[in-house]
């Protein structure tokens, strides 16, 4: 907790999911494990958040944000280690695995 309050690695986490995100061809993919919930969520959060393709507040009968999705998000729920490679490697207990892909530029 120390090493990540120190280093600040949920906020540089947050800012490289953001820019890897830009780097990726349509099609391409990004693939993030976590192996902390901190850092779980916050993988979570900036997929729904580059997935959304709408942030105006409900009820405006227009959008007024032009907000246009860039991924779709791939997993849904994060792959997780089952028993047998927790066995071989008991590390592996807290990874989860969350996968999206870089939408068309015409889908954007």
């Amino acid at each position: 907790a120390l090493r990540i309050a120190v280093n600040d690695e949920l906020k540089v986490l947050q800012e490289a999911l953001h820019k890897a995100v830009d780097f990726l061809k349509p099609e391409g993919r990004l693939c993030v494990i976590s192996f902390h919930s901190l850092e779980d969520r916050i993988v979570k959060t900036a997929f729904k958040e580059l997935s959304s393709s709408c942030i105006c507040p409900p009820g405006l009968p227009i959008c007024g944000c032009n907000k246009q999705e860039l991924i779709k998000i791939i997993t849904r729920k994060p792959l997780v280690p089952d028993r047998a490679e927790i066995s071989k490697n008991p590390r592996a207990r807290s990874a989860k695995l969350r996968v999206c892909e870089r939408l068309h530029k015409e889908e954007v």
